[in-house]
């Protein structure tokens, strides 16, 4: 291993978003977190359990997990795994949102300030929301594309997004499900965001091939600040609003395009639960 991915791994630390309350699956979500729902395809652990243990084989120092809505039983799911396993009793750390949450996804991350300990200048941070299945290997690919451009990432933020049609999409999702494209341009021999969207897959046109934003980005301490300093003043909940808000006033944020085939799948709505049941594909292995 490259001594530069060795001094990287020190400074990353993983944050995953746990506090939002799952509306759209009201029936699985009224008395459990939607990180904490078992998937029977990932050995019926659930998706909170499945993404911790692919932080922790990817050598990540430590993980924030943001708590919200039933953020008790998410607690107790902690306690319990740090009891069994001790050895990651100092990588897991908790951080209550105390009802931020309730204003957005974005409301949720800047959370993760109040603990100065994990919020430092020296960290990076690579957040992945809650309720999102990943590969292994997709999440390796990422940390790796950040350890080769650590000059880059000391400055700005990367976003990651994969192309791919509407065929594909439709093997993987429910044709309601809402996916991202991000709207990219060549700057010099790196690529930047112009613009993220979003829009259901049944409105995508036939022929239409998009570059899919995968839902992981890696902040460093700097922007988490200047998003701070937005809370308040901009009507925007969520992260990708308030970063389309900063690529307009001037904020670089570069993005990367994941080239292998692992998979990532986002459980949105019973649909999804459904569909992640019946189809034999490679979307959960490690």
């Amino acid at each position: 291993m490259l001594l530069q991915e060795n001094n990287f791994k020190e400074k990353i630390s993983g944050v995953i978003l746990c506090a939002g309350e799952g509306k759209r699956l009201k029936k699985f979500t009224k008395n459990t977190p939607k990180s904490l729902i078992k998937i029977e395809k990932l050995d019926n652990i659930s998706i909170l359990h499945h993404s911790i243990n692919n932080l922790i084989n990817l050598e990540i120092k430590q993980i924030g997990v943001v708590i919200g809505y039933l953020g008790d039983s998410i607690r107790e799911f902690i306690l319990s795994l740090e009891k069994k396993n001790q050895t990651i009793q100092d990588k897991l750390i908790i951080i209550d949102t105390e009802n931020q949450y309730k204003f957005g996804p974005l409301y949720s991350l800047l959370s993760i300030i109040k603990n100065k300990d994990f919020f430092t200048l020296k960290n990076y941070f690579l957040v992945i929301p809650g309720d999102t299945i990943f590969d292994y290997n997709l999440l390796k690919e990422v940390l790796s594309i950040t350890s080769n451009n650590f000059d880059l990432i000391q400055v700005h933020p990367f976003i990651f997004y994969r192309i791919i049609g509407l065929q594909p999409l439709k093997e993987l999702y429910n044709v309601n499900s809402i996916i991202s494209n991000a709207e990219i341009e060549n700057f010099g021999s790196k690529t930047i965001l112009k613009k993220i969207t979003q829009g259901k897959i049944k409105n995508l046109p036939l022929k239409k091939v998009i570059n899919q934003i995968i839902p992981v980005t890696v902040f460093n301490y700097h922007f988490i600040n200047e998003m701070l300093n937005l809370k308040g003043k901009i009507p925007y909940k969520t992260v990708w609003e308030s970063m389309n808000y900063m690529v307009n006033n001037g904020k670089k944020i570069y993005a990367f395009e994941i080239k292998s085939k692992h998979q990532f799948y986002d459980i949105d709505n019973k649909n999804d639960l459904k569909s992640l049941k019946k189809k034999e594909d490679n979307r959960c292995s490690d």
